[in-house]
């Protein structure tokens, strides 16, 4: 703008400053002086007072030209003055430029032009005049700084408290129309980037909130999309500067006509983006518009700027909250939705310290919900209702587990439910891990009543049945076996063939009733295994020899590739016979006439590789 000073009472920095250039051209034998604020982020200067004979049509050319000298030729290293000549279409000649540098950056231009090429400007330097016009520039842009600065914080923090209450994009917005933008702004929009897909680009801006002054209203537009694509040099230049400004006359056609209508609508011959987040923290965008062509003050774009950092900054922490609290939700809700006893323990303490419990464990287990957290496990364990012979077995196994043990440890006992009935409940304890790192260890409780109650029921009855079954039995078969010996000779052909058949079926039934007690046996844990040191080849060999008549009869063959070296083993040679008789027998039924079937021993000691077949949990050494 151009201040006229007049030789009254002048009061106002600026006045002051204009009066100064006023009598500087009349005492220096200049023609025209100006000062100019400079913007960091955009590299804008402004013209901000002038002195003296200096047309419109001569702003554009001196503007462009210190533009690009200060671009090429940085100010800020040169505190005192610059003699600089002129080549640009204008009648000046010569301009000598004082920078102004505060906090090492270049804040304001003094500019002193003369149209005749021999002018004194060198004088100038010394000239009083240039000297309080200097001083009075530091002091007032200094002084402007700080009450604009202490405007920008107080903004950001009424908005920080106002967010946290109410973080949605319109009501972000209108707090910045309440508490920061100034008088000249006549159109806020907030544009939020659309959700980010892994390996791909963001693809629009969608706009979330929005203010007019001219219609007084808000929220107008909200949802428009803008597609990126359509803007990918406007994109580039916020990307590098943070900030950016234009007149919309020099690009208006840039726009697709939507944005065109709204910017129509809204009369705004200037605008100013400012980002909000870069590179890949890209929230969105702060767009300002004005009616007039006057550009935007590097000071003001500033504290904009400053602005967009916080809003970004205060953005990424809703999402990250957001995300964060959506993630402890689900789990939460997971771990609710859990039938089992939950119990998460990290590194620390006896047995760790016990992160959280869902309340099944609290109810099996009679423990008092705020007193849970925060304790050891055995702390925890402690406060179990459980038969103290149970606690002890316990104690003794969780402390002899470490947190980062990578095995699955798995147990169970009986308790009496603090409701009073009888339970059989399970226990296992595994690692947790994220990226090969020891977050802590889970411990699971899983109610087994009903399962080991069945398993009982089933066993006593199949027990039952077998022994009133097989009395009966017996005399069957006794009395087929003495028919056939004594009378066998004297028997039709047709009585002696029944009769084997009744005495082969009561064999039958009779080995069927044993496999029924010994499978109830197993599932009571009542089977009894009778180790003794064994060579485990010469149990495959007879195993072979036995079934020998069955794989002959389809014409299979068995080839034996066992290792004469293998150690001895403890185990219940009937039990190992019948296990391998069941693997053998299967392999003879299933594989072809002419077959070959393959038995092959071999030590597993972890010294050689061990095959992939093998499960996990086999505890080495051991024989395959």
């Amino acid at each position: 703008m151009n201040v006229m000073a007049n030789h009254g009472r002048v009061s106002h920095p600026i006045e002051q400053i204009a009066y100064l250039l006023q009598a500087l051209i009349s005492d220096a034998g200049i023609d025209a002086a100006c000062v100019y604020e400079y913007h960091r982020q955009t590299g804008q200067l402004m013209l901000t007072v002038q002195a003296g004979v200096l047309f419109d049509a001569h702003r554009e050319p001196l503007l462009g030209f210190l533009k690009d000298f200060t671009a090429t030729s940085p100010l800020i290293h040169h505190p005192q003055m610059i003699p600089v000549t002129l080549s640009q279409p204008t009648p000046f000649q010569t301009v000598l430029l004082f920078p102004v540098v505060r906090d090492d950056q270049l804040s304001v231009v003094l500019a002193l032009f003369t149209i005749d090429k021999g002018g004194c400007l060198g004088d100038c330097a010394d000239h009083p005049a240039v000297q309080i016009i200097r001083t009075l520039l530091e002091n007032h842009y200094a002084l402007a700084r700080m009450d604009q600065d202490v405007a920008t914080v107080r903004s950001i923090l009424t908005t920080a408290r106002a967010i946290s209450e109410n973080p949605s994009p319109q009501h972000v917005v209108n707090l910045l129309r309440d508490t920061l933008l100034e008088a000249h702004i006549s159109t806020c929009a907030l544009l939020i980037y659309g959700p980010r897909r892994e390996d791909a680009p963001l693809e629009y801006l969608e706009i979330r909130g929005t203010w007019s002054r001219r219609l007084d209203e808000f929220g107008r537009a909200t949802g428009v999309k803008l597609y990126l694509k359509d803007y990918p040099d406007l994109l580039d230049q916020l990307e590098q500067h943070g900030v950016i400004t234009f007149n919309v006359r020099q690009i208006r056609n840039r726009f697709d006509p939507l944005v065109r209508g709204f910017i129509r609508a809204e009369r705004m011959r200037s605008i100013a983006l400012i980002a909000l987040g870069t590179g890949a923290n890209r929230v969105g965008v702060l767009a300002l518009g004005m009616e007039s062509r006057r550009p935007f003050s590097p000071h003001e774009l500033e504290n904009y700027h400053t602005v967009g950092e916080f809003l970004a900054i205060s953005a990424m922490a809703q999402v990250l909250q957001s995300q964060t609290d959506r993630v402890q939700q689900g789990r939460a809700a997971l771990l609710e939705a859990v039938t089992d006893g939950v119990v998460m323990v990290s590194p620390g303490g006896a047995g760790g310290t016990v992160l959280t419990v869902n309340n099944r464990f609290l109810n099996i287990f009679g423990v008092p919900e705020r007193r849970a957290t925060g304790l050891t496990l055995l702390d925890l364990l402690d406060l179990m209702q459980l038969p103290e012979g149970v606690r002890d077995d316990l104690r003794g196994e969780w402390q002899s587990t470490p947190i980062s043990d990578p095995h699955i440890r798995r147990g169970e006992f009986h308790m009496v439910h603090p409701e009073g009935f009888p339970v059989d409940m399970e226990w296992y304890t595994a690692p947790v891990y994220q990226d090969k790192s020891v977050l802590g260890r889970i411990y699971i409780f899983h109610d087994i009543t009903s399962e080991r109650t069945a398993q009982r029921l089933r066993a006593k009855f199949l027990s039952s049945i077998s022994h009133e079954l097989r009395t009966p039995l017996t005399s069957i078969r006794g009395f087929a076996e003495f028919i056939l010996e004594s009378e066998g000779e004297r028997l039709p052909d047709i009585a002696r063939e029944y009769t084997e058949i009744i005495l082969t079926s009561a064999k039958h039934l009779n080995r069927v009733f044993n496999d029924m007690i010994e499978i109830t046996k197993a599932d009571a844990g009542e089977l009894k295994l009778h180790k003794a040191d064994a060579h485990l080849p010469d149990i495959v060999i007879d195993v072979v020899a036995r079934l020998q008549m069955l794989y002959k009869e389809k014409k299979q063959k068995v080839i034996l590739e066992l290792d004469d070296d293998l150690p001895i083993v403890s185990v219940d040679a009937d039990r190992i016979s019948q296990v391998l008789t069941n693997l053998l027998t299967n392999a003879i039924k299933y594989s072809p006439e002419k077959g070959k079937i393959t038995i092959t021993t071999q030590l597993l000691d972890g010294t050689s590789t061990t095959p992939d077949t093998v499960p996990r949990d086999v505890h080495l050494p051991a024989i395959l």
